[in-house]
C-alpha cells in the first residue's frame, strides 16, 4: 500500500484540501494514527480554542506543551514552527530555533519532546519551490532492476537507478541509531542489490592496524552465522586491508590469484567482491559478498555500487564510534559530578548510584510486565538510558545546600549544642557566686556566730545540690529531645519546664537555660531539621531542574530535567516541589520515587536514622501506596522482580 492508499485508508484525502498527513507509529499491536494536515495546524497538548478541531493535533503526555508547534503550508510546501516550547521541537534530529519557520520534505522526522511522528507530502511540489532537494524513493523492485538492467533501459535510465539506489541506501543508513541495525540493514541493501549473491559478510576492527573481527555474516535464505566460525580467505583479507583495494574475482576457482586458496575450494567460492570500509584514509573493516554457483555473478558495475554502499556505511560506523565517544565523555562527566557531590556528606555516600541500579532494573521489569494497566508500557533502551541519568543526577541541587544542614545529625547543631552546655555551666557558676556572696554579705552585717556561719554554710549548698540535681536533669531531658524524632507518633521529652526556667541575677539580666529558637528546634517531631532548614533541604530538587535544565541534552534525553524534578512528587498533590497530581507525573519519574524511597529507608546506619529491614521498608512503601501517595501497580513490580537486588 502506497501513502496515497495509506491517506486514503485513513479517510482523505478527498476533502478539505488535504495534501499531507503526520503518522505516530503505533506501539506494539496497535495501528498507527494518522492526522491530515490543512494549510494549519497546531501541535499541542490541550485543545486551542481558536482553532476548529481538525486544525489541533492532540499529543499525549507531559512533557508536550500546551502549543508545542505549528505546521503551515504555503503553496505546495509545508513549514514547522516550534512555538517556544519547553523540550523543543526536532526536524530530521536538529532543534528548531523558536518563531523560525523550516520547510518540511516528505519523509521527515518530526520529535515533539519524546514522540516521534512521521511527516509525509501527497504531491511533488515543483523542483524550483523547493529549499532543499528531493529525491523520489525507491523500492525493493527498483534496486533488483538496477542489479539486473534489462535490454530496454537507456544508460541514463541505468544511471538514474543507481543514483536513487545510493540515496535510498545513503538515507536509510543516515538514519540508523545503533551498529546492529547498521549491519542488518547493509545485509538487507546486499541481497537486494546483488540478486545472485548467496553470502555476505561484514568484518570489523577497532583500530587501525588490528586484526578484523567478524561482525556479521548471512545466507540468501535469511540463515544468520555465528560470525566467529566464518571462514574467509586471508589473502583476500590482506588484499583488502592492508592494501585498501576492492577484490573483484569472477570464476574464482581460475583465478591464479586466489584460485589455490584452501578456504575458497572447501566453499566452492566461484565469484566474490571484497571492498574496504574507508573513511578518510582509515579502513575500518570489509564487506564480502560471493556465490558459489554462478562465476560471473558480478562485474565492475556491481563493485562499484558495493564500493558505494561501504563509503555510507563507513561514515554511519565512524559517527557510532564517535557517539560512543561522547556517550563515555557524558556518562564518565556524570558518575564524576555525582561522587564529587555526594563526598559532601559520606553518610549517604553511594546513593544515586543505587537508586540509578533499582531504576534501571524496575523499568526492564516493568517493560516485561503483563498487568492491567502495564502491558501497554514499552520503553526503548534510549529511556531506561534517560532513567538512569535522571537518578545519578536527581539529587545533583544539593550542591547549593549549606554543608552544615546537608550534614545535620541531630536537632541541634554541634555548635548549638555546645552552646547549651556551656550555658548550664554558667548557671551553676552564677548560681555558686550568688549564694556564697550572699552569705559573705550576711555575716558582715550580723556577725553570725562560727556555728551560725557552719549551719548556713551547709543549708546553701544543700540548696545548689538540689537545683544542680534540677539542672541536670534538665539538661538530660534536652539531650534526649535532641535526638532525631523516628515517628511524628511519639511522645516528645517535655522541655517546657527547662524553658520557662530563669534566675535573676543583682544585675536586673535573667539567667535562661533555653533560647525560643532552641526550644523550637528541639521540638521537630519527625527527623532533625527545622522547618527553615527543611526547605533548604527541599530547595535541592528545583536546584537540580535548574542545573540539569542548562545543560543541552540530545533529543533522547530531552526529558532528564523532568523526571528528576518530579522525584519528590506525590500522586495526591501532597509532595513538593510543585505539587503535581498523578496525570501530571510520567511513569519514569514515579519509577524513580520509589527506588528513592526504597533506598532512604534501606541505607547503613545513619546519625539521624537507623537503617529499616528490607521488609519492613516494604511494609512502609505499601502503606504509601495505599494512601495514595505512590503508584502501585509500580510498587508491586517492584516486589515481585525484586529490583533491589543486583542481577
Amino acid at each position: 500500500m502506497d501513502r496515497s492508499e495509506t491517506a486514503a485508508a485513513s479517510g482523505f484525502p478527498g476533502s478539505g484540501g488535504v495534501t499531507a498527513y503526520l503518522e505516530l507509529p503505533g506501539a506494539g499491536e496497535e495501528k498507527a494514527q494518522v492526522f491530515p494536515l490543512h494549510d494549519e495546524a497546531v501541535i499541542g497538548r490541550a485543545a486551542q480554542d481558536s482553532l476548529a478541531q481538525d486544525r489541533v493535533i492532540r499529543l499525549p503526555g507531559h512533557t508536550v506543551s500546551r502549543r508545542h508547534a505549528r505546521i503551515r503550508r504555503r503553496g505546495a510546501l509545508y513549514y514547522i514552527e516550534d512555538l517556544h516550547s519547553f523540550n523543543g521541537t526536532f526536524v530530521r534530529g536538529k532543534r528548531l530555533q523558536p518563531g523560525v519557520w523550516y520547510p518540511l520534505r516528505d519523509g521527515d522526522e518530526i520529535a515533539i519532546a519524546a514522540i516521534a511522528l512521521g511527516f509525509h507530502s501527497l504531491m511533488v511540489p515543483a523542483a524550483d519551490s523547493l529549499p532543499t532537494v528531493i529525491t523520489r524513493s525507491i523500492d525493493a523492485q527498483d534496486l533488483t532492476r538496477l542489479a539486473a538492467p534489462d535490454a530496454s533501459q537507456t544508460g541514463d535510465q541505468r544511471l538514474m537507478l543507481k543514483l536513487h539506489a545510493m540515496a535510498q541506501v545513503g538515507i536509510a543508513l543516515g538514519a540508523v541509531t545503533d551498529r546492529e541495525t547498521l549491519t542488518e540493514k547493509i545485509m538487507n541493501f546486499i541481497f537486494q542489490l546483488f540478486p545472485l549473491a548467496e553470502r555476505a559478510f561484514i568484518l570489523l576492527r577497532k583500530k587501525e592496524g588490528e586484526a578484523p573481527v567478524p561482525a556479521a555474516a548471512r545466507w540468501r535464505d535469511g540463515t544468520v552465522v555465528d560470525p566467529g566460525q566464518v571462514v574467509m580467505s586471508r589473502t583476500i583479507v590482506g588484499e583488502v586491508l592492508d592494501r585498501k583495494r576492492s577484490v573483484l574475482s569472477v570464476d574464482t576457482l581460475a583465478d591464479r590469484h586466489f584460485g589455490a586458496q584452501e578456504s575458497i575450494i572447501s566453499q566452492a567460492i566461484r565469484s566474490v567482491m571484497c571492498v574496504p570500509l574507508l573513511l578518510e584514509g582509515e579502513c575500518l573493516g570489509l564487506i564480502q559478498v560471493d556465490t558459489s554457483s554462478d562465476p560471473y555473478a558480478f562485474r565492475e558495475a556491481d563493485l562499484e555500487i558495493l564500493t558505494g554502499v561501504c563509503a555510507e556505511a563507513a561514515v554511519a560506523l565512524k559517527n557510532f564510534q564517535l557517539y560512543s565517544d561522547i556517550e563515555r565523555l557524558l556518562d564518565g562527566f556524570v558518575r564524576a559530578s555525582v561522587q564529587a557531590i555526594e563526598e559532601r556528606d559520606p553518610v549517604t555516600a553511594g546513593h544515586s548510584f543505587r537508586v540509578a541500579g533499582y531504576a534501571e532494573r524496575l523499568i526492564t521489569a516493568v517493560d516485561r510486565a503483563d498487568a492491567p494497566g502495564l502491558a501497554q508500557l514499552r520503553f526503548s533502551k534510549e529511556q531506561v538510558r534517560e532513567l538512569r541519568y535522571a537518578a545519578l543526577l536527581h539529587d545533583f541541587g544539593k550542591v547549593g545546600v549549606r554543608e552544615h544542614v546537608l550534614r545535620k545529625e541531630k536537632k541541634l547543631h554541634h555548635a548549638d549544642m555546645r552552646v547549651v552546655e556551656q550555658r548550664f555551666l554558667h548557671v551553676r557558676a552564677c548560681l555558686e557566686r550568688q549564694a556564697w556572696h550572699a552569705l559573705v554579705e550576711q555575716h558582715a552585717a550580723q556577725g553570725l556566730s562560727p556555728d551560725g556561719f557552719r549551719q548556713r554554710q551547709r543549708e546553701i549548698e544543700q540548696a545548689l545540690r538540689l537545683e544542680f540535681a534540677r539542672l541536670d536533669q534538665f539538661l538530660e531531658t534536652i539531650r534526649a529531645a535532641n535526638e532525631p524524632a523516628v515517628s511524628p507518633d511519639l511522645a516528645l521529652p517535655d522541655l517546657s519546664p527547662a524553658l520557662c526556667w530563669q534566675h535573676d541575677q543583682p544585675d536586673g539580666a535573667p539567667l535562661k537555660l533555653l533560647t525560643e529558637d532552641e526550644y523550637a528546634a528541639l521540638g521537630v517531631t519527625r527527623g532533625c531539621l527545622t522547618p527553615d532548614e527543611r526547605r533548604q533541604i527541599e530547595a535541592h530538587v528545583a536546584d537540580s531542574y535548574s542545573f540539569l535544565i542548562l545543560i543541552p541534552w540530545t533529543r533522547d534525553l530531552a526529558s532528564v530535567p523532568t523526571i528528576a524534578h518530579g522525584h519528590h512528587e506525590k500522586l495526591d498533590g501532597s509532595g513538593y516541589p510543585m505539587g503535581l497530581r498523578e496525570p501530571q507525573i510520567n511513569i519514569q519519574t514515579r519509577i524513580l520515587t520509589i527506588c528513592d524511597i526504597y533506598d532512604a529507608l534501606t541505607a547503613a546506619d545513619r546519625p539521624y536514622k537507623k537503617q529499616v529491614p528490607v521488609e519492613r521498608a516494604l511494609d512502609l512503601i505499601a502503606l504509601e501506596c495505599r494512601a495514595g501517595h505512590l503508584d502501585r501497580q509500580l510498587f508491586d513490580v517492584f516486589v515481585q522482580s525484586r529490583a533491589w537486588e543486583p542481577l
